[in-house]
């Protein structure tokens, strides 16, 4: 199995000034808002606030909160039960605090009333506020409007899907890690892959958990939670068998896979907040000549979006250059949807990889290649690796076998 040099990784990682890497996110952004004359923009979303603050709570029962003025500092708002956590990990100078923890001092009791005093402090109140129209409540947009009293408001959610979408060389380097315990995950899940789907998935996720341990400590596997639990250890699999693989996302079952079938573990990891996606289609045994040729067709899917996958290349040609393997093999009326997606601070972000992107592929975007085809009651056939695309070529971040046939 090819694997990344995990030491040297993590020695460019640390080569990195982490206050210096997020400061560049915070300029590249603010650049983005003078652009469409935006003064500040208020961050709830975990994935937002994670982006500039480099600060993840793990459990969200109190707001977090980031104001990015269009020039100058921002400020990150924290319930003063997270100050210590904060502190230690926020890549932010300005942190604040709400409610009351300790000895711990707070500028307000409520995070709305203490965010109306940031606000009036960076001379943002009555001024033109973008907000994160996809994520906002309605009882959170009007307690931010009736608090603010913007003199327009803008939603920037796709100035934020945007600037996210492409991953300095840092975000690479924790993308790599993760890609590394999807790895480990996948070897482990193949070796145990004609048990049943419950001791596959445990087996990927224990191997996970060491391989953590002994070559990655000193970074954190959390993903990010919401108001009501936290993701403290998102080192993850879930794997199918037979039928059940049409499913595309379940949860594992006692279920034994019988020869003649195919099995579909998918291995998930993050690293400091970025994730990787590792899929592989296994067969039991002997697949019937149908169902093989299916097989081979989207390994040759597979190979032609890798192929094509860099930067400059339009989505929606990635996309048919992928399934003109499914048409030749006469699944021309059961394409599928999209042939994979954006991966970060989410598993499933953007881009998506569907025919009707008007996109074009740039670099530092890191995105899954998974061209598959369905076939209810019987399964479903894909693999899925994280890539990263360069002027060139797409990057592998993940890896096993090659993407080639996999036979247990």
């Amino acid at each position: 199995m090819k694997n990344y040099n995990i030491e040297e990784i993590k020695a460019m990682a640390n080569s990195y000034n982490k206050k210096d890497v997020y400061r560049k996110k915070v300029l590249a952004f603010q650049k983005a808002m003078q652009d469409k004359s935006i003064d500040g923009v208020i961050c709830l979303k975990p994935q937002n606030t994670f982006y500039f603050s480099g600060f993840n709570p793990v459990l969200y029962s109190h707001p977090v909160i980031v104001v990015i003025p269009a020039e100058g500092e921002i400020v990150l708002l924290v319930h003063a039960l997270r100050a210590e956590h904060a502190k230690l990990e926020a890549c932010v100078d300005d942190i604040r605090l709400f409610a009351s923890w300790g000895t711990q001092k707070s500028i307000a009791q409520n995070a709305y009333d203490a965010l109306k005093i940031i606000c009036d402090d960076l001379k943002l109140t009555e001024k033109h506020i973008g907000i994160e129209g996809d994520f906002l409540s309605l009882k959170q947009h009007k307690t931010i409007i009736d608090k603010v009293i913007p003199k327009q408001v803008t939603d920037v959610s796709d100035i934020l899907l945007s600037a996210r979408m492409i991953k300095d060389e840092y975000e690479i380097c924790m993308l790599k890690l993760a890609g590394y315990l999807t790895n480990v995950g996948m070897q482990a899940a193949i070796e145990h892959i004609r048990e049943s789907e419950i001791a596959v998935s445990a087996a990927a996720e224990i191997a996970m958990r060491k391989a953590w341990e002994r070559d990655l400590p000193e970074y954190e596997m959390a993903a990010f939670g919401n108001t009501e639990g936290g993701i403290i250890n998102a080192l993850w699999c879930y794997s199918l068998s037979g039928y059940r693989v049409a499913n595309a996302c379940d949860c594992p079952t006692a279920r034994v896979p019988k020869d003649g079938e195919i099995c579909l573990p998918v291995v998930w990891a993050v690293c400091n907040g970025y994730h990787a996606e590792n899929e592989k289609t296994v067969i039991i045994g002997n697949l019937d000549d149908y169902y093989m040729k299916m097989y081979d067709s989207c390994m040759e899917a597979r190979k032609r979006a890798v192929k094509t996958a860099r930067a400059g290349v339009k989505i929606k040609d990635l996309y048919n250059a992928a399934v003109s393997a499914f048409i030749e093999a006469g699944q021309g009326d059961n394409l599928p949807g999209r042939i994979g997606h954006g991966m970060g601070q989410s598993l499933h972000e953007e881009p998506s990889l569907s025919k009707n992107s008007d996109m074009t592929l740039q670099n530092g975007m890191v995105v899954t290649l998974e061209p598959g085809l369905c076939f209810p009651g019987w399964g479903e056939i894909r693999h899925s690796d994280t890539f990263v695309i360069r002027e060139n070529c797409a990057e592998p971040l993940t890896f096993f076998e090659d993407g080639n046939k996999i036979v247990r």
